[in-house]
C-alpha cells in the first residue's frame, strides 16, 4: 500500500517541479532608484541586461547576492565598493561571469568582448576615482 501512495505522488511531484520552472523570470530586475545614477548608460544597459537578474535582490542565489548585490551598492563602504569593482574587472577579464552554466541556458546574455571591455574600463576607471576620494 505503501508502495502505491509514493508511486501516486511521484507524477504529481514532478508537475509542481516542471510547472516551477517555467515560472522562472529571466527578466533583468531594475535597482533601487538612484543606486546606479551616475553610472554611463552603456554600462548601467550591459549591467542591467547581464548581470542585475543574479546580483540584485529581487533575484538570483543568495551566494549570487552575496558576492555582489548591485541592490545594496549604496549601502556599501568605499573600500567595499573598490574592492567590487576590481572584482568584477577580474571576474569578466579571467570569463567567469556570467557563469558558463547561466550561459549554456540564456545564451543571450553571454557578454562580447567589446561588452566586457566597456565594463572593465568602467570598473577600472570608477575604483580609481573612488581611490581618490
Amino acid at each position: 500500500m505503501k508502495k502505491n501512495i509514493g508511486f501516486s505522488i511521484l507524477p504529481l511531484l514532478a508537475l509542481v517541479v516542471f510547472v516551477a520552472a517555467q515560472n522562472i523570470s529571466t527578466v533583468s530586475p531594475q535597482l533601487p532608484q538612484d543606486a546606479d545614477a551616475k553610472w554611463p548608460e552603456e554600462v548601467k544597459a550591459i549591467l542591467d541586461g547581464t548581470c542585475y537578474g543574479c546580483h540584485t535582490d529581487d533575484n538570483g542565489s543568495e551566494k549570487s547576492r552575496n558576492a555582489l548585490n548591485f541592490s545594496k551598492w549604496e549601502d556599501y563602504k568605499l573600500t567595499k565598493k573598490i574592492g567590487k569593482l576590481n572584482d568584477i574587472s577580474e571576474v569578466l577579464k579571467e570569463k567567469k561571469m556570467p557563469p558558463k552554466k547561466y550561459i549554456e541556458k540564456f545564451p543571450d546574455k553571454a557578454l562580447s568582448d567589446k561588452q566586457i571591455g566597456v565594463i572593465t574600463n568602467w570598473a577600472n576607471a570608477e575604483a580609481n576615482k573612488l581611490m581618490e576620494e
